[in-house]
C-alpha cells in the first residue's frame, strides 16, 4: 500500500497489569514510535518538508510570481492534496523525477535533475553534477516539448443590459496569454469594447498589445519589441500603432506581489477617420512609452492588477495618452474568477472630426463579468 503524505506519528502503550484498578502512574507510561516505509515509484517526485510531512506527485518549478526573485516559492503537485505552493526555505529535501533548467543570481544557466538538501541544490546531468546554495536559485523551469505547457492564458468576458425608457447593451472582452522561460517572457493581449444604446452605437474600442522580454540579471530585463495597435471610432481613431523598445526592472518579486516597470523610446503612427480640410488624415511621431505592471494576491481568493501605459507623442499626433487598466478578480471555483475591470483612456489632443468636433479627452468603463483560465 503506497502512503502519499506521512507526519511523523508517535503511539502511547500504557501497562496495566489485570489485577489492579489503580491509576498508572505517569512515569511508567512507555513510548514506542511506530516506523513507517513511504514507498515512491521511480518515475515520480517527492519532497519532505522540514516539519516531517512527506509529498509525492511532480515538481512544476517557480510560481510566476517569483520570477527573477531570490524569495523563491516553488509549486509541487501533490497527488493527494493537488498543486501546493512551497517556500524554498521549508523544504528538507526533494528529489525531481524529470530534468528542469535553472537560472542562478549570476546568470548562469544549468538543465538536469534536481536535488535539494541541507539547503544547497544538485544539479544533475548525465556524469556532472553542480551544488549550489538555495538562495541563488532564480527560476527554475520544467524542460518540456510540449509547448502549450509553456503558456498561462485566461479569457474575460462581460455584458451590461438595461432596458426600459434606454435600451442598452454593452459587451466588453479581454484576453491575456503568458509565455515564460527560464530566459524571457512573453506577454498577449487583447480588449474589446462594444456598446449600443437605443440602437445607435454609442462604442467601440479595440486594443492588442503584445511584448517579449529577454532576462538580464536577477531583477533586470530587456523589452527589445513592445507592439500596440489600437482602434477607437468615438476617439476618431481608425488605428494606430505604437512601437516601442524598453528596459525593464522588477520593483518587487514575492509569492503574493509582482510589480515591474519599463521605460524607452518609440514611434507611433495614428490613421484618424476624419478630419478637417486643412489637417493630416494620419500623423507620425517619435514617443516615449512609459509601462508598469502589478499583480497582487490580496487573499488565496481575491487578486488585483494594475496596468498602466503613458506614450507622450507630438500634439498633433494626440499629444500624452494615458491608459489605466484595474482589475478585481474573486475565485468563485477552481479556474472561474468573478471579474471587476476599470479603463481610464486619457488622450492629452483629441483630433476633431470633419465637422470641427473633438472628441472627449477622457473615455472610462466599467465592466462585470467572468474571467476564465485556460
Amino acid at each position: 500500500m503506497k502512503i502519499r503524505t506521512l507526519s511523523p506519528l508517535v503511539l502511547s502503550v500504557i501497562s496495566v497489569p489485570a489485577f489492579s484498578a489503580d491509576v498508572v502512574d505517569q512515569e511508567k507510561l512507555e513510548l514506542e514510535p511506530i516506523s513507517k516505509t513511504v514507498n515512491i515509484d521511480h518515475d515520480e517526485g517527492w519532497l519532505q518538508l522540514k516539519s516531517g510531512e512527506v509529498l509525492i506527485g511532480s515538481f512544476t518549478g517557480s510560481v510566476k510570481e517569483d520570477h527573477n526573485s531570490y524569495y523563491q516559492t516553488i509549486e509541487f503537485d501533490s497527488d493527494d492534496l493537488g498543486d501546493q505552493e512551497i517556500d524554498l526555505e521549508d523544504i528538507a529535501i526533494l528529489q525531481t523525477a524529470s530534468k528542469f533548467r535553472i537560472r542562478l543570481a549570476n546568470g548562469e544557466t544549468y538543465e538536469g535533475y534536481l536535488r535539494i538538501e541541507d539547503d544547497k541544490l544538485t544539479i544533475i546531468d548525465g556524469a556532472q553534477t553542480k551544488i549550489v546554495p538555495t538562495g541563488q536559485v532564480v527560476t527554475i523551469h520544467n524542460l518540456t516539448t510540449n509547448e502549450l505547457e509553456r503558456w498561462s492564458s485566461d479569457i474575460f468576458l462581460g455584458a451590461n443590459f438595461s432596458k426600459g425608457n434606454t435600451d442598452e447593451l454593452s459587451v466588453a472582452a479581454e484576453f491575456n496569454a503568458e509565455r515564460t522561460t527560464v530566459y524571457s517572457r512573453t506577454l498577449l493581449k487583447y480588449s474589446g469594447n462594444l456598446t449600443e444604446s437605443s440602437g445607435e452605437k454609442t462604442a467601440n474600442s479595440h486594443m492588442a498589445d503584445g511584448s517579449y522580454d529577454i532576462y538580464l540579471k536577477n531583477q533586470l530585463f530587456f523589452r527589445p519589441i513592445k507592439l500596440t495597435v489600437s482602434s477607437d471610432e468615438f476617439q476618431n481613431i481608425d488605428y494606430q500603432v505604437n512601437a516601442s523598445m524598453q528596459i525593464g526592472y522588477f520593483v518587487v518579486t514575492q509569492s503574493d506581489l509582482e510589480w515591474d516597470v519599463s521605460l524607452g523610446p518609440g514611434y507611433q503612427y495614428t490613421r484618424f477617420d476624419t478630419v478637417q480640410e486643412e489637417d493630416s488624415q494620419s500623423e507620425s511621431s517619435p514617443t516615449v512609452l512609459f509601462s508598469s505592471n502589478l499583480e497582487y494576491e490580496i487573499t488565496s481568493d481575491l487578486d488585483f492588477t494594475h496596468t498602466y501605459d503613458m506614450s507622450w507623442a507630438s500634439n498633433a499626433a494626440g499629444g500624452v495618452r494615458h491608459i489605466n487598466n484595474l482589475g478585481l478578480d474573486l475565485e468563485v471555483i477552481e479556474d472561474l474568477d468573478f471579474s471587476v475591470k476599470f479603463v481610464w483612456d486619457h488622450v492629452s489632443e483629441p483630433k476633431a472630426d470633419e465637422a470641427g468636433i473633438a472628441p472627449e479627452k477622457d473615455d472610462y468603463k466599467l465592466n462585470f463579468g467572468v474571467t476564465y483560465e485556460i
